[in-house]
């Protein structure tokens, strides 16, 4: 049958496409993998602002509320100290909580910035598999054209060679009877 398509190309093709399909599925499912792992880290860079505007906010009330204190304990020295020592040790506590939720912050964005790029890379090597499974489908179907239509093209020249031989027996015969 001149002009179709072996089965054979055709199902060759069809699982290149299945193939490819399946590959353009899993770039969707890792590029939502990625925004996931991204909003993640925002969510958590978001609580972490926000500790550290809370502690803030609570070391600057208690500076300002130490302030007070040692304003109002000035006749008496001792007292002040203490004051000062407590202030001092709450500053330093709320230091150490600061720097530890930034360290957690910057962990945490790292890590989702290393998720995103193992996941970026998953989708490009998917990606160029399924172009190099393309390709191949393409190569394999070129193939088969160009057979067709060598088939084709060597059928007509057949077909052409029967006509001239089939006319020339006619004229063959028709002047032998004369």
């Amino acid at each position: 049958m001149v002009g179709e398509v072996p089965p054979e190309l055709s199902k060759g093709v069809e699982s290149s496409v299945g193939v490819f399909e399946e590959a353009v599925a899993r770039a969707e499912k890792l590029g939502k993998a990625a925004r996931e792992a991204a909003e993640a880290s925002a969510r958590a860079t978001r609580e972490a602002v926000s500790k550290v505007e809370e502690i803030s906010k609570v070391a600057k009330e208690t500076a300002e509320a130490s302030l007070r204190a040692a304003q109002e304990a000035i006749g008496t020295a001792e007292e002040a100290s203490i004051m000062a020592n407590e202030a001092l040790a709450e500053a330093e506590k709320i230091s150490k909580e600061t720097k530890e939720i930034a360290e957690a912050s910057i962990k945490a964005s790292q890590e989702a910035r290393s998720k995103a790029e193992k996941i970026s890379t998953e989708a490009k090597e998917v990606a160029e598999t399924s172009a190099r499974a393309l390709e191949e489908a393409i190569s394999r179907a070129e193939a088969a054209s160009k057979a067709a239509k060598e088939t084709d093209e060597a059928l007509a020249r057949m077909f052409e060679e029967a006509i001239n031989k089939a006319r020339a027996r006619a004229v063959k015969e028709k002047w032998l009877r004369s």
